[in-house]
């Protein structure tokens, strides 16, 4: 795609979209208490996104120089969330710009290394608690789509929706994509081995994705919150990450200061592109951003 092409695609009726998005997840959130924080981009600190099992090394964020700071480009806000709830917030929400920059991974239309999520987290709540409020925002925004003249017919869903541990989706379809690819609903994976902050009881991670049918795939991730000191320091350890690298988050939760928290991301052009039918995420980016793909501009 050159710099023609890209201006002269059909962008308006998926922008349209987009806006009304936007629109509707902002005004749910902000009728259910949320506080709406603007994001941070530039940080000492950011979600190392790592251990991941289907990684095969550490994801770096990019670093750049600051008035003679070295600080990272966000990865995503999750570390911020928890000092904000540390702050005296117990319900917060950001629209926040994520770069990640994943390697030439395979193009599957669903991954961009330049996206915006739909950031969430809630002081003293349970799994149970995000994902309700998720399925509840999922299914009044699906409600009121099916009102605004779309091409792509929008599904009527029931909450609560399905779970599966990663366990039994691997049992019965053989990897998350197929059971996407199998699903006529969204629908919940749990139990997946993922970072330090997300919390584990007995063995049992606390944390949960939700996945579009029609193998569009994961559309959001979250998890209950590690916040003891002691617990966050073991497994930073156990995944080979750096201290001194998060000191200031460590600062906090060393002083007890984090909160038992839980939260999530959605993100937004995963969401569109669901919404409006799209094939590929770059139909709904103006700029598309697609690891491998150099960028137009």
């Amino acid at each position: 795609m050159n710099a023609l092409q890209l201006v002269t695609r059909k962008i308006e009726p998926i922008m349209e979209v987009q806006t009304r998005v936007i629109e509707y997840m902002t005004r749910y959130m902000v009728d259910k208490g949320f506080k709406w924080m603007l994001p941070v981009m530039l940080s000492s600190i950011t979600d190392p996104l790592w251990p991941d099992p289907e990684a095969e090394k550490m994801l770096r964020p990019p670093e750049i120089e600051v008035y003679g700071e070295r600080l990272r480009l966000t990865h995503s806000m999750i570390l911020h969330k928890q000092m904000v709830v540390a702050m005296g917030i117990d319900k917060l929400f950001i629209l926040s710009p994520n770069i990640r920059l994943e390697g030439k991974s395979a193009d599957d239309g669903r991954h961009a290394y330049e996206f915006t999520q739909l950031d969430m987290e809630m002081a003293h709540a349970s799994m149970d608690d995000v994902m309700s409020l998720i399925e509840g925002l999922i299914a009044g925004l699906f409600k009121e789509a099916r009102s605004w003249g779309l091409e792509r017919e929008i599904p009527r869903v029931k909450t609560p929706f399905k779970r599966f541990t990663l366990d039994e989706i691997t049992a019965e379809f053989g990897s998350e994509e197929e059971a996407s690819k199998a699903m006529d609903e969204p629908f919940w994976i749990t139990g997946i081995p993922r970072e330090f902050y997300d919390r584990e009881v007995d063995g049992q991670w606390r944390n949960y994705d939700l996945y579009l049918p029609g193998g569009y795939g994961e559309v959001s991730s979250g998890g209950e919150r590690e916040w003891e000191y002691e617990v966050i320091v073991r497994k930073m350890k156990k995944a080979g990450i750096s201290l001194e690298a998060f000191r200031p988050y460590l600062e906090v939760a060393k002083a007890g200061l984090l909160r038992p928290s839980a939260g999530a991301g959605i993100g937004v052009e995963r969401l569109l592109r669901y919404m409006v039918g799209a094939e590929h995420i770059a139909e709904v980016q103006p700029f598309p951003r697609i690891p491998g793909i150099p960028a137009v501009i």
